[in-house]
């Protein structure tokens, strides 16, 4: 998917994988952190459960661990897992609010990338193309508008995924 985007000239990505907690921690700490500019998409393509990503069946993270290691500054997080946001929003409320992120999204419940019920694939394709039409880098002031109205079109359209997304209010100085 990441490619078929970068070849329609909609995204520029850079993929890792992670194997254990320690190895994402240094990750996010040290290239995302350095890599992560207004605008950008962190994207964990793993699978999850109630406020947690899994790196391998053995190997939880929670949400609440991944603020210690995040800067989101003016960015969007994607949790591509199922269930991820099953536990409702206060969890990832706080992850948004102290990684300094535009806004967060993610599944509810189980989807399947290609499932008839509920397809993740055509959401997601939906999210990133929408995500690059607002371009939350340089539209600040409208930004969290244009982020409510991505949300109001997926939640629309593909109402069996059970996809959410929460945006964060911005402050007039």
């Amino acid at each position: 998917m990441l490619e078929l985007l970068q070849k329609l000239g909609l995204w520029e990505y850079l993929h890792r994988t992670c194997a254990t907690a320690t190895e994402l921690k240094c990750r996010l700490e040290t290239e995302w952190n350095d890599y992560c500019e207004k605008g950008s998409v962190l994207y964990f393509f793993t699978h999850g459960d109630r406020d947690q990503i899994w790196l391998h069946e053995d190997e939880r993270i929670g949400l609440l661990a991944l603020k210690e290691w995040l800067s989101c500054e003016g960015c969007h997080i994607h949790f591509g897992g199922c269930g991820t946001f099953s536990k409702g929003d206060y969890n990832l409320k706080d992850l948004m609010d102290n990684t300094y992120a535009a806004s967060v999204s993610g599944y509810a419940t189980e989807s399947g990338w290609l499932s008839g019920d509920a397809p993740a694939l055509p959401l997601e394709l939906l999210l990133f193309g929408l995500l690059a039409d607002v371009n939350i880098a340089r539209n600040i002031k409208n930004r969290p508008q244009e982020l409510r109205n991505v949300k109001k079109a997926i939640a629309g359209r593909l109402p069996d995924c059970k996809s959410d997304m929460l945006v964060r209010r911005y402050k007039r100085g």
